[in-house]
């Protein structure tokens, strides 16, 4: 084969790894599964690269045209192509098997499965992902209410890290007793009082929570209505409140027991973080592992493995089909979503 063919050759494969990546952006955004993989925020510049490549596809098939035609294009400004059939088919392959891969496998979103290797935190305004906080991370990113097995094995190094947890451990019992009502708006300052700088904006979107006869836990500010009941908990016991998620059980829950979670999500599924809260329910055992659910029930204090959480009394679970963007984002004005 002359030298022209084989350029002509590797700027033809060119082309179709790069329109293969166009056209895998494109049909993954047709059908939606775009959200399965990035936040909304980045999916301008994820469609804005697949015109990109499309067009660095064209001009390298217009590349392999002209050296088919024996009228290659010299800038002698690119590296020679490479003889080696080793080095090329690494080169290549490197990029042709992801591929194959994402046109092969079906778009699914996350579920128990990565949670089991994550850990399912049930403890959300420790979050590192909550767009209201603005405080410096502290180097640990899993609470001390991660349920996964996967997080003990750094449980010496790191102080807020949950041990192994022991076969059959249940939680304390929830406690029942009401807060003293706020009856003006002084007292609602005075439960609502922020220790810190960065927990201001939780304590506003508490103050608002605590007004309403229920507390709907919307997707759009999912993980900020969550931190601010978990960072005031014991401000909302007895509270009625609803909420969405998937199921998600571990083996040393008890028959009354599971978690209703969701893949908290920055940037990219591959940062997504799993978060929950504990169910109460006495057939909780017969909903099965990532079953999506609505649960109505009352806020109420318990405990899973030594840490204090906050746990859902759950009065009706109703079943419902799964959304069609299954996961949550930081919401950076969550008091406008709530007012």
């Amino acid at each position: 084969m002359s030298q022209a063919r084989i350029i002509s050759f590797h700027y033809f494969l060119r082309t179709a790894i790069l329109l293969g990546f166009s056209s895998y952006i494109v049909v993954l955004s047709r059908s939606d599964a775009l959200t399965y993989y990035i936040a909304p925020r980045m999916m301008i510049y994820v469609k804005m690269a697949s015109v990109v490549l499309y067009i660095i596809a064209c001009f390298q098939g217009y590349m392999a045209l002209r050296a088919y035609w024996g009228k290659p294009v010299t800038c002698e400004c690119e590296q020679p192509v490479s003889r080696s059939v080793v080095r090329n088919t690494l080169a290549y392959g490197l990029l042709i098997i992801p591929l194959f891969i994402g046109f092969g496998l079906p778009d699914t979103a996350l579920s128990s499965t990565m949670v089991a290797a994550k850990g399912m935190n049930l403890s959300a305004s420790k979050s590192t992902l909550t767009s209201t906080t603005a405080a410096p991370t502290t180097g640990t990113t899993i609470t001390g209410t991660t349920t996964s097995k996967a997080t003990t094995d750094t449980a010496t190094d790191t102080a807020t890290t949950a041990t192994d947890p022991a076969p059959a451990a249940a939680p304390s019992m929830p406690s029942t007793e009401m807060p003293a009502p706020a009856n003006t708006d002084a007292d609602l300052q005075k439960l609502f009082q922020a220790d810190k700088e960065w927990d201001e904006d939780f304590s506003k979107i508490g103050m608002i929570l605590y007004k309403k006869d229920t507390i709907v836990v919307k997707p759009e500010i999912y993980m900020e209505i969550l931190s601010s009941i978990d960072l005031f908990k014991n401000n909302f016991i007895g509270k009625k409140i609803e909420l969405t998620g998937f199921v998600y059980r571990e083996d040393n829950m008890t028959s009354n027991q599971f978690v209703v979670g969701r893949f908290a999500v920055s940037c990219c599924s591959a940062d997504a973080t799993p978060y929950g809260v504990m169910i109460d329910f006495p057939t909780a055992a017969t909903y099965p592992k990532d079953m999506w659910v609505k649960v109505t029930g009352t806020v109420q204090n318990g405990s899973y493995n030594g840490n204090d959480i906050f746990i859902i009394k759950a009065t009706q679970i109703d079943k419902i089909p799964a959304p069609s963007s299954p996961y949550v984002y930081p919401n950076f004005e969550p008091l406008k979503e709530l007012q």
